[in-house]
């Protein structure tokens, strides 16, 4: 029954020996001596074994005409990710003492999106709700981790869930809207290559969370001066950050805006006010929790916002969307001398008005 399953294709096509049922193909080929046909890849999450088809994986993954051999090279990188974020979490996790629930809860939920949904679909629709959906996960575990809750602990959870709600269904919205993510366009191509998406989410999660862990995981001292400037400055990057989302939402939402890039509200002074804004929460995070830190270890917490402000900047955030906006617009004045005077992330003077910009045209993929 399972190998009828497996290659439905096979079902009219049954010999009967003195060993049992034996399935072939139109080849001639039995089904149980490709199964067990030597190959070392044969476990590996794609269609391919030997240069052919493997039935066996039917069951792990979609394969489509134009699917390819994964080349060594994207093989090696998506399986370093995979043992890097690992060993993080576990290291993290040793070091910090903190409950191994917090590291199966991240790797789980992301490998089951991934492998259920986000593979077999070629998909990156469910990405970033998945990744809201850890980081609330992560949130709630630990604030069920012990029965009484001091204020500090309460409100700087409330404050990431707040935040990974909002950012969630902001997310996902866009992507409905949208229907694609450029910046997977070329990951998802390959079974390995789209797992470093959402092994390097694991890593974003844990390692944003690290601040929310440890306070819902430590003694808890009086509220003090860290924490009313902790709060202040997550109060504000949140602020930020969600006028410069709805500005940016809105502009693309209007059919007058069509193929153009936005310069206006936040965006006169920053090229990604939104991510100022969010790299300033979570230094408000760290900032509160501060007053909690009672070994050098624990000062581990400020990777988060490091981290955070590592991958906006460097990884997958401001490059993926200039290199976009580069390839759109990159041919345009207006847009080179809106790149070339406005500062990049920490908003600052506005770039001067362009000399044949009659419109309100500005940046923003």
């Amino acid at each position: 029954m399972v190998l009828l399953i497996l290659r439905p294709s096979l079902r009219g096509s049954t010999v009967r020996s003195t060993s049992g049922i034996t399935q072939r193909d139109g080849n001639g080929s039995s089904l149980r001596e490709r199964l067990t046909s030597r190959s070392s890849r044969s476990f590996l999450p794609w269609p391919w074994r030997n240069g052919s088809r493997s039935s066996a994986a039917k069951w792990v993954m979609r394969s489509s005409p134009n699917d390819a051999k994964p080349s060594k090279a994207k093989l090696g990188r998506g399986l370093v990710v995979t043992f890097v974020s690992l060993a993080v979490v576990v290291a993290l996790t040793t070091t910090l003492v903190l409950p191994p629930s917090f590291g199966l809860i991240a790797f789980g939920l992301q490998w089951g999106f991934f492998l259920l949904q986000g593979w077999p679909q070629r998909s990156e629709k469910l990405y970033d709700a998945s990744g809201s959906l850890t980081h609330l996960s992560i949130i709630l575990a630990g604030l069920l981790h012990d029965p009484v809750r001091s204020p500090r602990q309460i409100l700087l959870s409330i404050f990431a869930i707040v935040w990974c709600t909002r950012l969630g269904t902001f997310l996902f919205n866009r992507i409905s809207q949208d229907s694609k993510d450029s910046r997977f366009t070329e990951l998802k191509e390959e079974f390995w290559s789209f797992s470093i998406a959402w092994n390097l989410q694991v890593l974003w999660v844990f390692l944003l969370e690290l601040p929310v862990m440890l306070v819902n995981t430590s003694p808890q001292p009086p509220t003090g001066l860290w924490d009313v400037l902790g709060w202040s400055l997550w109060c504000s990057g949140f602020l930020l950050e969600a006028v410069a989302d709805g500005q940016k939402f809105a502009f693309r939402g209007d059919p007058s805006n069509r193929g153009r890039f936005i310069t206006t509200g936040l965006w006169r002074y920053s090229r990604h006010p939104n991510y100022f804004g969010e790299i300033l929460m979570w230094v408000g995070l760290c900032t509160s929790f501060t007053s909690c830190v009672s070994s050098t270890a624990q000062l581990l917490a400020w990777i988060s916002p490091a981290f955070n402000a590592l991958l906006l900047i460097y990884v997958s955030g401001v490059p993926l969307l200039e290199k976009a906006g580069a390839k759109k617009w990159g041919q345009e004045p207006e847009y080179r001398h809106y790149m070339e005077n406005t500062s990049c992330i920490v908003p600052w003077l506005p770039a001067p008005e362009y000399p044949s910009n009659k419109s309100e045209a500005g940046s923003g993929v």
